[in-house]
């Protein structure tokens, strides 16, 4: 069916990387407790993970249904780079305090 927004039935998912490289690991842990309670809210077909692989912060982001989702999974994407934009600038903002 052609313009239909319905998932794909093949099964099919896309799959998105974000790695933020260099924050260190007390930081790349920081922000990621601080995304994990989004992950807890989001629906069956959208998995989020953050991880901390050797002081770099890295975020997966997979969405069932193929290319029907595409959107879904930009629109995820964005919203993720901007909180952990805004994360990154309130710790650098709090550490010029201490």
């Amino acid at each position: 069916m052609q313009g239909s927004t319905r998932p794909d039935a093949s099964g099919a998912r896309l799959r998105a990387v974000i790695r933020v490289h260099g924050l260190g690991r007390e930081r790349a842990r920081a922000v990621a407790e601080a995304l994990r309670p989004d992950d807890l809210e989001a629906p069956e077909w959208l998995k989020i993970r953050e991880e901390v692989d050797d002081g770099d912060l890295v975020i997966t982001v997979e969405v069932a249904g193929g290319a029907a989702r595409l959107g879904s999974l930009r629109n995820t994407i964005d919203e993720l780079l901007s909180v952990t934009y805004a994360l990154l600038r309130s710790l650098e903002e709090a550490a010029k305090t201490l």
